[in-house]
């Protein structure tokens, strides 16, 4: 399966998300923050399934599966 960093997601692009496919719908990416240091994305997406809606919050140098 084809990879990606979060940072390279596109709306559009469909990932695994809990287990179900899903597809994703929106992503904004956080400053800096204080504590961690870390930059993160924020992923809106929804399943190819049932259409549910699931929001998830990655590093952007995480690394997730694409299809």
């Amino acid at each position: 399966m084809p990879k990606k960093k979060v940072s390279e997601l596109k709306k559009g692009d469909i990932i695994t998300v809990y287990g179900e496919k899903s597809t994703v719908k929106k992503i904004e990416t956080s400053g800096k923050g204080l504590k961690q240091g870390k930059v993160k994305c924020r992923i809106e997406t929804e399943s190819l399934k049932d259409k549910s809606q699931k929001v998830i919050i990655r590093l952007v140098d995480e690394i997730l599966e694409v299809d």
